[in-house]
């Protein structure tokens, strides 16, 4: 065992115990043990960091020629440590919120705790994988975690409909990564993402392929449609689904790609894929704003945000490189941070319909709080990491020229923040609604507070000082990539290196909008001398109404009314049942030949056996 393989085999080794100790661990017993083995597995990832800022690579054989030139081993360098650092981070956070949240289930949290601790190290495998058949294993590993955690409740009907749908659109896809490295050990006879010899075979049509793996994983549009349905999973799963081991999977494949042949696959792919990026952001946001369930809202974020993260990556130069790795690691962070929100929420409430909700701040203060930082983050604000993100993001666009993606990105933005103005509004101020009434609403527990607020800390934490994080993670991901930068960035993500006019533009933006936050700050503690009305532009409410979710997500749906004509999710259905049909009228065919005729299937068995030994 080495410091590279230890932060693996510590989560191996807690599911191991779970399954061994869960005659005697109660609900509790479990998540303690299991947020333990995740948080020294995040310090063992941590471990790591000198090597990887020092450019180190280090390797450890896993299955050493078990198969003639082909291997299974870790090489973990920069982006890999990247990875790890946010999978067992991030993971150590949502698995303390779970202690308490998931106290209550009557059955199946060893289950659940276990297929977690495999996620993880899923996670873990992919991003330290030292060839393309090994990243693959982590994948599949991954996506079949997705499908059991999806499908917890498999007693519903909606959780397993839910786990299906993300199996097949996401595995589905995922083949084109299979068929990609096949092509590749045909054409080079390795694997391995430093060989020369993949660096050749590496064509534009294999980069396509990892591509199309890439967008499934990862909900770039148009393959995006499985995950509102994954809400129907235990809030943890879906905080750790969308903010740290399932959708970063399709990134980190994206980015790896760009060690192999220095990235020579960008000149042919780059622009398809930053086309792509640019629609997800758009198609993610406006999906969002018609969304009255707090998850489903956040899903559609989710798609949003990964398209921001994949702009990054496709832009193609050191910067847009840690644009997207930055903005990949801030996504875990307050995209986490939300999903835990919701779940504090529905905890206490029993909903999570934004409509049945209103006026929580004043029943859970706290979870309040943490709410509104998170969603400064996602939005864009400054003195939060997802100001920084953007901002670096942006820069990096106009480096290239490229003012139609920082548009795009600025009315993603916006509306963005028109997004999270009504989840904000109709969750936490207000009155509360008539279905909340009579029930008693509780904070969250300490542990579920600690494990979102230490996220939400760490939102304002890399907002202000950015350089925490851009140094001993980012930069060195970077350079692994084969890019040669050195990071010139002072606090609030401001970059040095951009001359006197950025830097002064840059400072003037962060202090001007610090203090209007400031001044909308003290206004809204300004008691007012009575009751203010609403203005609803000259047509009067009725008496005690006022604009809610669905006056909210109306306005959206009259507004981007073409937009949501454009869900490709009617198509996918029309295929499956299409496919369906054939392949139930195929097994009569073939039921009503075969059933008295038991020699001719052995046959053709024996004739397909003898073709393809005749072949190789």
């Amino acid at each position: 065992m080495t410091s590279t393989t230890l932060p693996i085999l510590l989560l191996l080794g807690g599911f191991v115990l779970q399954l061994l100790l869960a005659r005697w661990l109660t609900p509790v017993g479990k998540g303690v043990l299991a947020t333990a083995v995740v948080f020294a597995s995040f310090l063992a990832s941590l471990t790591l960091v000198p090597a990887s800022m020092a450019g180190v690579a280090a390797e450890a054989p896993l299955l050493a020629g078990w198969d003639g030139p082909l291997s299974i081993g870790l090489r973990v360098d920069g982006l890999s440590v990247l990875f790890m650092v946010m999978g067992t981070g991030i993971g150590a956070a949502i698995l303390l919120f779970s202690v308490r949240y998931m106290e209550h289930e009557e059955q199946g949290t060893t289950r659940f705790y276990a297929i977690m601790l495999i996620f993880v190290a899923g996670l873990l495998l992919l991003a330290g994988a030292a060839d393309m058949l090994g990243a693959y294993v982590a994948w599949e590993v991954i996506g079949l975690c997705s499908y059991s955690l999806v499908g917890f409740w498999y007693k519903q009907k909606a959780a397993t409909d839910g786990a299906r749908k993300v199996l097949v659109i996401t595995h589905l896809a995922g083949y084109g990564f299979l068929v990609g490295l096949v092509l590749v050990y045909a054409r080079a006879g390795t694997l391995a993402w430093t060989d020369p010899a993949v660096a050749s075979a590496f064509t534009s049509g294999v980069a396509a392929l990892f591509i199309v793996a890439a967008m499934a994983k990862s909900v770039m549009f148009p393959l995006h449609t499985w995950i509102p349905e994954a809400m129907n999973a235990p809030t943890p799963v879906s905080a750790l689904l969308h903010s740290a081991c399932y959708v970063k999977a399709g990134v980190y494949l994206i980015a790896r790609m760009y060690v192999v042949g220095g990235g020579q696959w960008h000149e042919a792919m780059g622009t398809p894929l930053l086309a792509v990026g640019c629609v997800t952001i758009l198609v993610g946001v406006i999906f969002a704003m018609a969304q009255t369930d707090l998850k489903r809202l956040l899903a559609f974020h989710t798609v949003s945000q990964l398209g921001y993260i994949v702009v990054g990556l496709a832009l193609g130069t050191d910067l847009g490189l840690a644009a997207g790795l930055f903005y990949c690691l801030s996504h875990a962070l307050f995209k986490g941070t939300l999903f835990m929100c919701a779940g504090a929420i529905q905890h206490a409430t029993g909903t999570r319909d934004l409509r049945d909700l209103g006026g929580l701040a004043s029943a859970m203060p706290g979870t309040a709080k943490v709410w509104i930082i998170a969603a400064a983050s996602i939005a864009g604000v400054p003195l939060t990491n997802g100001f920084v993100a953007k901002w670096l993001l942006f820069s990096a666009a106009l480096d290239k020229g490229l003012l139609v993606v920082v548009l795009v990105g600025w009315i993603g933005s916006i509306l963005t923040a028109f997004s999270f103005l009504k989840a904000t509004v109709n969750a936490f101020y207000g009155v509360p609604s008539k279905a909340l009434l009579g029930r008693a609403v509780h904070e969250a527990s300490p542990s579920m507070l600690a494990g979102m607020g230490s996220m939400a800390g760490l939102c304002l934490l890399f907002g202000v000082a950015p350089q925490l994080l851009m140094l001993p993670i980012v930069a060195p991901a970077v350079r692994s990539l084969g890019f040669d930068w050195a990071v010139e960035m002072s606090w609030l993500g401001i970059l040095t290196d951009r001359g006197t006019i950025a830097v002064t533009v840059g400072g003037g933006v962060v202090l001007a909008s610090a203090m209007l936050g400031l001044l909308v700050y003290r206004l809204a503690q300004a008691p007012a001398p009575g009751l203010v009305s609403v203005y609803s532009g000259g047509e009067p409410l009725p008496a005690g109404d006022r604009p809610g979710a669905v006056d909210f997500a109306e306005m959206a749906e009259i507004a981007f009314h073409p937009v949501y004509s454009l869900d490709p999710d009617p198509g996918y259905l029309r295929i499956w049942r299409a496919l369906t049909r054939v392949a139930g009228a195929a097994q009569t065919a073939a039921d009503a030949v075969l059933e008295d005729r038991p020699l001719l299937p052995i046959g053709l068995v024996a004739i397909a056996a003898l073709a393809g030994v005749w072949l190789v």
